[in-house]
């Protein structure tokens, strides 16, 4: 199971009546994509309202039923170019201030628009999540393999597998609760 990419290969169909998995993309992403982005930003502040407004697009995508190949691909691209943007904004000012804060932004400007770089930072995170959903206890995992990677709904879950819609979301709660656990060495979790 390590060798697929549980997140990338399957099509994610955000539809509007799924609040409930946009809530759950957000509470697996959110602190992922702040960390990414505070590692080219060097405002939390400003990190915050990227990530935020990244979320704000894909609920966007989401009411106009759109489909999505590769969800953390996709979550990355936006945040990587949502950063870029902002130091695009920022870089005019790097021209008349010369603070150490403008210039570590100008240096991450460099870095984003690097796609290896990006690319190599983006499979290293796909490697540890795929890790970390391996350690999950084995139902665990399958529930959240079945939600994630086959975009069943949780009543599909439940018939599939012989159990209460209750026991999935319990399941999907519990693998993301472990998911944070093991991925806090790699990962900022607020």
């Amino acid at each position: 199971m390590a060798s697929e990419n549980l997140f990338i290969q399957t099509p994610v169909a955000v539809s509007h009546d799924s609040n409930e998995s946009f809530e759950v993309i957000h509470d697996l992403y959110f602190n992922k994509l702040f960390l990414i982005a505070r590692g080219y930003i060097s405002s939390k502040q400003d990190a915050e309202e990227i990530v935020q407004d990244v979320f704000v697009k894909l609920w966007k995508k989401q009411e106009e039923n759109h489909s999505i190949d590769n969800l953390t691909g996709y979550l990355f691209r936006m945040t990587r170019n949502a950063c870029l943007d902002f130091l695009r904004s920022k870089k005019n000012v790097l021209a008349i201030e010369t603070n150490l804060e403008q210039r570590q932004n100008l240096l991450n400007f460099h870095a984003l628009s690097n796609e290896s770089a990006s690319s190599i930072i983006e499979d290293e995170l796909h490697k540890q999540v795929d890790k970390a959903i391996d350690r999950l206890p084995k139902k665990c995992r399958q529930v959240f393999v079945k939600s994630r990677k086959e975009g069943l709904k949780h009543k599909e879950i439940a018939k599939d597998l012989n159990i209460s819609t209750k026991t999935v979301e319990n399941h999907i709660s519990k693998a993301i609760r472990l998911l944070k656990t093991h991925l806090r060495d790699h990962f900022t979790f607020e």
